[in-house]
């Protein structure tokens, strides 16, 4: 499942374009070890305004990871929404490196067997699910939600016109999923309590921050980061 978990994976040739990248800006090297010893150091560092404009350059497309791709990138939308909580990037940050491929975009969890394209599905599993099972559900159908909404809303304006759900269903049911799931006792055993409530109360923002990362990253890209 999807955890806040993007700055814990960032490989040593991240942390090296990280430094070369901000090298440039203030003119005397940055240390890897600094960034690597220094969590706090680390994290204004990758606030920094170059990086998401070199990761975005053709510099950044072969050398990082997908976890810091977007980690900064969801970090600098969400900023300028007015979100500044870290934890909530790092974890929409997994969601769009999780949700690249479209095996982990219609599956809740590896050890479940189901396999979901739209959301009345999920939403009719429910009735059938364990508690554990109904926390996965709803934790999926609140991430399905802010993924669709926010990477691909055209898309669903588009199929609204032929009688499909329209942006104010995937706000109204995102909201509603994360806000169940942020009250299961699982959801504080995996310390993600406060980032379910943060996007059941900022859903909204959180998808038209992720409105204009996929339009910014799609103006950029030859084609979408995705594997469709």
């Amino acid at each position: 499942m999807v955890l806040a978990n993007c700055r814990a994976q960032f490989t040593a040739t991240d942390f090296d374009f990280v430094a070369s990248v901000l090298s440039r800006q203030s003119n005397q090297r940055i240390s890897v070890v600094e960034l690597l010893s220094d969590p706090e150091c680390r994290d204004e560092m990758l606030d920094h305004e170059a990086l998401p404009k070199a990761l975005l350059s053709r510099e950044g497309q072969v050398a990082v990871s997908q976890q810091l791709y977007f980690y900064v990138l969801a970090r600098t939308v969400l900023r300028r929404k007015g979100i500044e909580d870290r934890e909530l990037a790092d974890y929409i940050g997994a969601l769009l490196w999780q949700f690249s491929t479209v095996q982990r975009m219609h599956s809740p969890h590896e050890k479940l067997p189901h396999r979901f394209h739209y959301i009345v599905e999920m939403l009719e599993a429910l009735s059938n699910a364990s508690a554990a099972e109904a926390f996965l559900i709803r934790v999926h159908i609140g991430n399905y939600a802010l993924f669709l909404s926010g990477m691909f809303h055209a898309w669903i304006e588009k199929r609204q016109q032929r009688g499909a759900p329209d942006p104010a269903f995937y706000e109204s049911v995102g909201r509603s999923s994360f806000r169940t799931a942020a009250n299961h006792k699982l959801a504080y055993q995996l310390e993600l309590a406060q980032v379910y409530g943060l996007l059941a109360e900022g859903f909204r923002d959180a998808r038209l921050a992720l409105n204009e990362l996929a339009q910014t990253i799609w103006k950029t890209e030859d084609k979408p980061p995705f594997t469709w």
